[in-house]
């Protein structure tokens, strides 16, 4: 016999858990399909001849940049994938999508050194979108962070 409690009770609760799982998966698969976007776009020619003639610490220094920006990236990438857990509208997934998929592609073309400003552009246009995503969303994201923090307590 199986416990009532333990079963999904209706057709909906069973498509909110596979959808949240298939727009999580979307989230990373944009993520990655961006950062190799990024790569494939600057040319190796490019960025060996404004690396070249650049001066050695302020590459140092923009790839330092970059990995701070990958880092924030990589965060944000965590929080839009955990808030795809949950049910959201189509237009609020669609930017927790996007916005980190920005923010990932960033610091490989800050990194290349060819296109920093455009890399630069790119992780602030991230960035915002997800702000404006959080900022419209601060009801049910904040009731969600909470029930979250509450789980590893009792756990």
């Amino acid at each position: 016999m199986t416990d009532a409690s333990a079963l999904p009770t209706s057709a909906a609760a069973t498509h909110r858990v596979h959808g949240s799982a298939s727009r999580r998966a979307i989230a990373l698969i944009v993520a990655a399909a961006a950062i190799v976007a990024a790569l494939l776009a600057t040319l190796p020619d490019a960025t060996s001849l404004a690396a070249r003639q650049s001066d050695a610490e302020l590459v140092m220094l923009l790839r330092f940049m970059a990995a701070v920006k990958a880092l924030l990236a990589v965060f944000a990438l965590g929080a839009a994938v955990w808030r795809l857990g949950y049910p959201a509208s189509p237009a609020l997934s669609l930017i927790y999508v996007i916005a980190p998929a920005l923010m990932c592609a960033a610091p490989v073309v800050i990194w290349q050194i060819a296109h920093v400003g455009f890399g630069a552009a790119l992780f602030h246009a991230g960035f915002v979108l997800l702000l404006l995503a959080l900022y419209a969303d601060r009801g049910d994201a904040a009731e969600l962070a909470k029930s979250a923090v509450l789980r590893l307590r009792r756990a």
